[in-house]
């Protein structure tokens, strides 16, 4: 590939059978950067929170889209209302904080402008003696916000479409296996920066190929699953990995003391486009999110949150299962992130040829295949339409 076109797509195709890598510079090029702000992520669904995180009036999370923060907060007649953080003043943030409450009103720390829970401008020092200033102008701008399967999601564009029409399948295939969603307390939160692009994180949360090969930690991951009975299959805007329960004897965690106690005795994944996953792990009585939000062409902000059903204390196989996954497994997925990426600036790479093989799950790379084609449709790369074409049958989510 000799082209001096950053959004060159080289041996890319949709074919399945002979099907390559996004060339190297999509892992780390300003433009292409740049291009993924404006078409996928400035009009794609971003996690905020959770509802239990949002309970009383002036309750509020904060986010942060590729440079646009915004927050959510709970207003007095009990509705989510979701903004710009931005004040309409001289444009100092709002809300510096992950989370908390604001007890009513919203207050600029700069000049003190200050806003209600509804975005209203409500007291602005000095204004009134301004000739046609009027407060109704100076409102806080409004962006979407939604509740879905009891999280709490933001999206930058007015016109999107409602979650459930666009990751159709995705909530009723979620509650199979998270039989406690409705029950589901956030519990806390861990937040890191990795020096990787988004896209190299996101492709890793969805391989099984590496789960056996890696290192240590994914081998021991390896053994609590059955890897003679695990799948991937790709839906409109998300991918679902599960596999079926291993040995107790693996070296993460004996899940033998929770056997019927945990949401389900599967490992299972849900990725929702662009940037997040929703897993949980056999026989654990938990759940995490794990958001891979692009904080710049080779860093990524990951945040990994945990909930339980009534905010229960963690039993000690739970609390041995995040332990693993926090210090053991999550360190080492880190190492293998920025290996990659650091190795992608190499003169002898430009892209490489992906396995695909539905019929051996273990080593199949479709799902990444599938993410990859959904990157370059966004982009105005392929046709609409392209990353259809390697959807899964529907069929296969009713199996088992």
């Amino acid at each position: 590939m000799n082209s001096t076109d950053p959004f060159d797509l080289g041996a890319f195709t949709t074919n399945p059978d002979v099907a390559w890598t996004l060339p190297a510079p999509y892992y780390y090029n300003r433009e292409i950067y740049d291009a993924e702000t404006q078409h996928i992520f400035s009009k794609s669904w971003r996690l905020a929170g959770h509802v239990t995180q949002l309970k009383d009036p002036g309750d509020y999370v904060t986010e942060n889209i590729c440079g646009n923060a915004v927050f959510v907060v709970r207003a007095a007649d009990g509705e989510l209302h979701a903004f710009h953080n931005v004040c309409r003043h001289r444009a100092h943030r709002l809300l510096a904080e992950r989370s908390g409450n604001v007890s009513g009103a919203i207050r600029c720390p700069y000049h003190g402008w200050t806003y209600g829970l509804t975005g209203a401008l409500l007291a602005a020092k000095h204004a009134d003696a301004i000739s046609e200033f009027k407060h109704t102008d100076h409102g806080l701008v409004r962006i979407r916000v939604e509740i879905f399967c009891g999280f709490v999601f933001v999206n930058l564009c007015e016109n999107a479409t409602s979650l459930a029409l666009h990751a159709p399948g995705f909530e009723s295939t979620l509650r199979r296996f998270v039989p406690d969603l409705d029950r589901m307390v956030f519990t806390g939160q861990d937040s890191f920066d990795i020096g990787a692009n988004w896209k190299v994180v996101a492709e890793n949360s969805i391989d099984w190929y590496h789960v056996y090969l890696s290192g240590p930690a994914h081998r021991a991951f390896g053994k609590i699953v059955d890897r003679g009975n695990i799948r991937t299959v790709c839906r409109p805007n998300w991918i679902w990995l599960r596999g079926a329960e291993g040995s107790p004897d693996n070296g993460a965690y004996d899940f033998r003391l929770n056997a019927g106690q945990g949401q389900t005795s599967e490992y299972v994944t849900f990725f929702l486009w662009p940037d997040l996953l929703i897993f949980t792990y056999p026989h654990v009585n938990a759940v995490w999110t794990f958001l891979m939000a692009p904080s710049g062409p080779e860093r990524t902000r990951e945040e990994i949150a945990a909930f339980t059903p009534d905010g229960v204390q963690l039993d000690a196989v739970t609390e041995k299962a995040i332990d693993w996954m926090g210090k053991v497994i999550g360190p080492e997925d880190v190492d293998l992130n920025v290996g990659v990426q650091q190795g992608l600036h190499s003169d002898s790479y430009t892209q490489g040829r992906l396995l695909i093989d539905p019929d051996f799950q273990e080593v199949s790379e479709h799902g990444i295949h599938y993410f990859q084609t959904h990157v370059l449709e966004s982009l105005g790369r392929l046709p609409r339409g392209s990353a259809e074409t390697l959807l899964s049958d529907e069929s296969e989510l009713d199996e088992g």
